[in-house]
């Protein structure tokens, strides 16, 4: 995880076309992701024009928000088709792992989450 100090956000999606439109056809803040298929899908890059998602297991929850789980992928959408998202989502979906480092971060429901990312700024 490249940034295991953010407070991250999430939306539960209900379906894998869902996710793929998410990933590749919008623009979200640095720290805001998805959860769907009992996996998070955080955004732990460095620059919501090229976005980059750390795909973790929930494995325990701890407090209100406290998530421990292994990232078990990562994936950077920029670029990729649209078909090529769907074929690393099934992936993961179906155990097939290129890590399995453990993390504990912070996960919020977007409805309850705000950050300096994500916060409108007042002129």
């Amino acid at each position: 995880m490249k940034h295991p100090d953010r407070v991250f956000s999430f939306k539960e999606l209900e379906s894998e076309d869902d996710l793929v439109e998410a990933m590749t056809n919008h623009h979200w803040p640095i720290c805001y992701g998805f959860y769907y298929s009992n996996h998070l899908y955080l955004g732990d890059g460095d620059s919501e024009s090229d976005p980059e998602y750390a795909v973790t297991t929930v494995d325990k929850t701890e407090g209100h928000h406290g998530v421990h789980g292994r990232e078990v992928g990562r994936i950077k959408p920029k670029g990729m088709s649209a078909d090529q998202v769907r074929t690393f989502i099934q992936e993961i979906t179906e155990g097939n792992y290129t890590s399995e480092n453990p993390i504990r971060v912070e996960v919020e429901p977007i409805w309850h989450h705000s950050c300096t990312f994500c916060r409108l700024e007042e002129d």
